[in-house]
């Protein structure tokens, strides 16, 4: 199984955290959890088509190109047979900036690309289909981004610096501190942000938030619970555990041992 995180070149960094290739064979059905993280994505199937649900009744075939909005709770991948997959992991305005969607719209969705960007993106997907090589689908994907980076530097606004100093905190900060700094109303700021990010600023600084600890955990070899409440600025360790059951439905000692489980298992 391998699963590979790339950077992209220098013109994508404000808006692609990175880009990933996942690929391999699986004869059992293998189901992968994902919490939400902040980002966007746009992801390219080559291999066999797989599905998705947030509950297992609302099972859905996952299309095989397709652009994802913000995502405010866990779902669930489930994967058989060939796995063969190239995606790009956006910032939370990129896929607005880049193409105008109204982000509100794509709260836990996933859009085909052909929906949206149409016969071009049909014809993305075709090329990647037909493209051998990581290294050949990984500049496909560049290439067709770059190329829309002018009209993402035009759509940049101030809304764009507060989502950047979100995440700079890591989602550590109040609004307060957002309307502080940037001299605008909550108002403004809230009505701006359902349509770059697609929900309210709070929230995305929550997500934020949980995003950096989920990803701090997995990766810790022993968790001191006590230490990550203090340094995350939760006010207990019951706190803690409540972001966790409302954005992932488990206490944090379940998703630390299932998550280290799929880490050991996705990076053989």
């Amino acid at each position: 199984m391998l699963y590979k995180k790339f950077q992209p070149v220098s013109d994508l960094d404000p808006y692609v955290e990175c880009l990933f290739v996942w690929e391999g064979e699986t004869d059992e059905k293998l189901v992968v959890q994902s919490p939400p993280s902040g980002f966007n994505a746009m992801v390219f199937n080559y291999k066999n088509p797989y599905w998705a649900y947030i509950q297992e009744e609302l099972k859905e075939q996952v299309p095989l190109a397709f652009a994802s909005g913000q995502f405010t709770g866990n779902y669930h991948l489930e994967l058989q047979g060939s796995i063969g997959m190239i995606g790009i992991v956006l910032k939370a305005n990129a896929l607005h900036n880049f193409f105008g969607l109204h982000m509100a719209e794509m709260v836990n969705k996933r859009l085909a690309i052909g929906d949206f960007l149409g016969q071009s993106g049909n014809n993305l997907h075709h090329e990647i289909n037909h493209t051998i090589s990581t290294e050949a689908r990984t500049k496909i994907l560049e290439d067709f981004l770059v190329s829309y980076v002018d009209r993402a530097r035009k759509n940049l606004t101030i809304i764009d610096e507060t989502i950047d100093f979100i995440d700079q905190k890591n989602g550590m900060l109040t609004i307060d501190e957002v309307l502080s700094r940037f001299k605008i109303s909550r108002r403004y700021l809230e009505k701006k942000f359902q349509e770059k990010v697609g929900i309210t600023p709070k929230l995305y600084a929550r997500i934020k938030r949980f995003g950096y600890l989920s990803n701090k955990i997995v990766h810790n070899q022993k968790v001191d619970w006590q230490d990550i409440v203090f340094e995350n600025g939760f006010h207990d360790q019951s706190h803690l555990a409540k972001d966790f059951k409302a954005f992932n439905q488990m206490n944090p000692s379940e998703y630390y041992q299932n998550h280290r489980e799929l880490i050991r298992f996705v990076e053989k």
